[in-house]
């Protein structure tokens, strides 16, 4: 069986990341969102994968390459422009097997899943599914008797449910003639869910297989915290670098090849620290950080429930919690990055979450800034010395 990844998406929605990136190349764990689906697929069996790119496709390509150094065979198809996921899935079309999966690029979701859908034959379609709350923010699905009965997109109201759709779906070629015509939906799309409810009105049955596994997909930046933790849970301690005596490393950490952590240092896990880093001395890092390949920690900077990307310089005296900041960012010395539950806008709805600073790729943060919750400091910003950002700040800008 071959499976299509819909990795073309922009993720608009989780700016100023992916201005240099596309949403499922967003690291969680140390590796992009894209890695945990290809593997998935593996794991389930499944080495033969379409992957259909759009934006900024040359950052998957020059990652991911041919597939064989992890064990799969990735041919590419390009989208454009990117008009949803049922214009994604018919730039496969002719490249597909009689049975195939969809599986949406910036979901995590469990090999165990994969094999279960892929076994369900007995419908011309199945859906996997999954319980969220809230879940206004994904397709609601009504089901009977394990099938799909209806989908409504972003309900308005909670008593419509909480059974969401996952993104991972199994079908026969017939899909192809729902696809065809389809209506463009109130985003502006062409959506794979339209042709799904044009197949249950034709009176076809569409399966519902229903997740209890580990399921996330991040729709905005405090999302990937989440999905940051998730991704770590289960793993194991592995130290390539040097802990030098003095330091204190404990529960599941990875610490990367060429990395150190220097003499007074306390590091407990879950954690994940990259290749060619130094922290410390006199650092702490705690649970659900990722800290990212050519970082540097200095002395006395504690972070924790933080992504931190590649190239990225935290200087001394740093206090930095339920962050994310993004790649090739200095931060000077004396940062704060308070964490607190707040209210975030999103799409015109107020959510309420918990979260830190949010820092743009190649930001330069002067010594003893202080960035209170929530807020959103663009990429390739100069803050200047003793600044308090306490509203959201576009990218390219100066605040003196």
């Amino acid at each position: 069986m071959k499976a299509v990844v819909l990795a073309a998406g922009e993720g608009s929605r989780l700016k100023p990341f992916t201005a240099a990136r596309p949403k499922c190349m967003l690291p969680v764990g140390n590796k992009p969102i894209l890695e945990y689906v290809v593997s998935a697929l593996r794991d389930s069996g499944i080495i033969d994968i379409i992957m259909v790119v759009g934006y900024k496709r040359e950052k998957i390509m020059d990652y991911f390459q041919d597939g064989h150094a992890r064990g799969v065979d990735i041919t590419y198809v390009e989208q454009f422009p990117q008009l949803g996921t049922a214009h994604a899935l018919m730039q496969a079309s002719d490249m597909t097997n009689d049975q195939f999966l969809v599986v949406n690029g910036d979901t995590v979701v469990s090999a165990s899943d994969i094999r279960e859908i892929m076994r369900s034959r007995s419908c011309k379609a199945a859906m996997l599914t999954i319980h969220a709350d809230p879940a206004k923010k994904y397709g609601v699905v009504a089901t009977h008797n394990g099938l799909v009965k209806s989908i409504v997109e972003k309900p308005k109201y909670e008593e419509d449910g909480n059974i969401v759709n996952a993104g991972v779906y199994r079908f026969s070629r017939e899909i192809f003639d729902f696809l065809k015509d389809l209506e463009i939906s109130e985003r502006g799309e062409y959506e794979i869910t339209d042709a799904i409810k044009r197949m249950i009105a034709a009176g076809h049955t569409v399966k519902a297989i229903h997740s209890r596994a580990t399921w996330r997909d991040a729709l905005y930046p405090w999302d990937l915290l989440d999905l940051n933790a998730v991704t770590m849970k289960r793993q194991k301690q592995e130290l390539k670098g040097v802990v030098e005596d003095g330091a204190y490393v404990t529960g599941p950490v990875r610490l990367g090849e060429s990395s150190v952590v220097r003499s007074g240092s306390y590091i407990t896990g879950p954690a994940c620290i990259g290749d060619n880093c130094d922290i410390g001395p006199n650092a702490v890092i705690l649970p659900n950080t990722s800290i990212g390949n050519n970082c540097t920690v200095e002395a006395f900077t504690m972070i924790s429930n933080s992504i931190v990307m590649n190239d990225v310089k935290i200087s001394t005296f740093g206090h930095i919690s339920g962050s994310i900041i993004g790649e090739g960012a200095y931060i000077g010395p004396g940062f704060i990055a308070e964490s607190g539950d707040v209210r975030m806008e999103a799409e015109g709805v107020m959510t309420d979450t918990y979260i830190g600073a949010i820092i743009g790729d190649n930001t330069e943060i002067a010594g003893r800034v202080l960035a209170k919750p929530g807020n959103v400091i663009g990429a390739r910003c100069t803050i200047g010395p003793g600044a308090v950002v306490c509203a959201n700040i576009r990218d390219h800008t100066r605040v003196l």
